[in-house]
């Protein structure tokens, strides 16, 4: 059984409101090419508006295969995933951890532009603790919880808090 986790984002917000403005402005010159019939605009129209798709839906995520105990880290367009192929047998616990993030903004006049998000990230954890691989997150911890506890019997691993050696 595999899994699909989509993750965040690869671009923060300033750059999805770019990727929007590049595909209203793709689709504008590219209907402009109907009206006036040149090749350059379409071809300047297509290649905006595709740069905006590729940064408005890039994506990263977490496929998780149970029955070969294996995870794979991706960044992905659609239902193209691009990664490697990491074994989980080295890992035998797994644990719900609190993190704080921040992504940071400048305009040109100097104005700050900033967004902060407060995530639950699961990880699998190896013997010591000192080792983490990550799933997925959360935004609140009682999802986090029972994905985390799900997960941790179908693997049958044990469920702990997170504890370095």
């Amino acid at each position: 059984m595999i899994i699909d986790y989509k993750l965040e984002k690869i671009f923060p917000l300033m750059f999805l409101i770019i990727g929007i403005t590049l595909i209203l402005a793709g689709i504008f010159l590219t209907g402009m090419n109907l009206l006036i019939s040149t090749n350059s605009t379409s071809f300047i129209g297509i290649l905006t508006l595709l740069i905006g798709v590729i940064i408005v839906f890039m994506r990263k995520g977490t496929l998780f295969d149970f029955d070969k105990k294996r995870i794979k880290h991706y960044v992905g367009l659609f239902f193209i995933k691009i990664g490697k192929w990491d074994t989980t047998e080295n890992y035998s616990f797994i644990s719900v951890l609190h993190l704080n993030q921040k992504s940071i903004g400048y305009s040109r006049t100097g104005v700050q532009f900033s967004e902060k998000n407060k995530i639950f990230r699961i990880y699998l954890l190896n013997r010591t603790h000192r080792e983490k691989l990550k799933i997925t997150d959360f935004n609140d911890l009682k999802n986090a919880d029972l994905e985390a506890n799900k997960i941790a019997r179908i693997m049958n691993i044990e469920f702990v808090k997170y504890n370095p050696i």
